[in-house]
């Protein structure tokens, strides 16, 4: 028992192998089962490499917070600055080992036009054959599926009781981080890749 790191929402709590994942104060932690009956927590928290995002949830609504496992990935949606519904979702890549995305749906659509914030109320893993995903429930009525089509378009429900979609496009970026490899000295590269991918509609631009 500790009292440094403590369940601050129970719906982040999810099993995953042998860990156990949970948000907490401090961020996403783990437990490991050292045998069948014992769980030992981790030193360091999972989400130390985003820490100066998980410092913005508002740890007064933080209780809301809902995760789901799917893919090999945690996806984690909670509240932050002065929101009080999730509106930030974080997604964690167990094959990666790593944060991998920090998403959020723009409120303004195509047109110009702009729309409620989108909530991402509760998280569901839910669906048969092809139709199996990660769904997100609201507020505002919707049931919304995650990473369904490829155009980079966001189609969102904000009207309840009706169909009608909203359309904003996804604005994507991607901040590299600075290697060590072990030690302070300077580094010399001689050549390095870059591998980006689009869709057909999209283009994918590197400075």
């Amino acid at each position: 028992l500790t009292d440094e790191v403590g369940l601050v929402a129970k719906n982040s709590v999810l099993q995953v192998g042998n860990q156990v994942l949970f948000l907490s104060d401090n961020g996403v932690y783990g437990m490991n089962f050292i045998d069948l009956y014992n769980l030992r927590g981790n030193e360091v928290s999972l989400s130390e490499s985003i820490q100066s995002t998980i410092d913005t949830i508002n740890k007064a609504h933080a209780d809301k917070a809902s995760a789901v496992y799917f893919d090999n990935r945690y996806y984690l949606a909670v509240p932050t600055g002065d929101s009080e519904v999730n509106n930030i979702l974080l997604i964690y890549n167990f094959l990666n080992k790593s944060w991998e995305s920090i998403d959020t749906v723009n409120n303004v659509d195509t047109s110009g036009s702009t729309f409620s914030s989108f909530e991402f109320t509760k998280l569901l893993v839910t669906g048969k054959g092809s139709d199996k995903g990660v769904y997100v429930t609201n507020t505002d009525g919707g049931i919304h599926k995650l990473e369904v089509t490829q155009d980079g378009i966001d189609r969102v429900i904000t009207d309840i009781g009706t169909t009608t979609e909203k359309e904003a496009r996804v604005q994507g970026s991607a901040t590299t981080r600075m290697f060590t490899l072990g030690t302070i000295d300077r580094k010399k590269f001689n050549n390095f890749e870059l591998h980006l991918q689009s869709s057909e509609n999209n283009v994918s631009d590197a400075n």
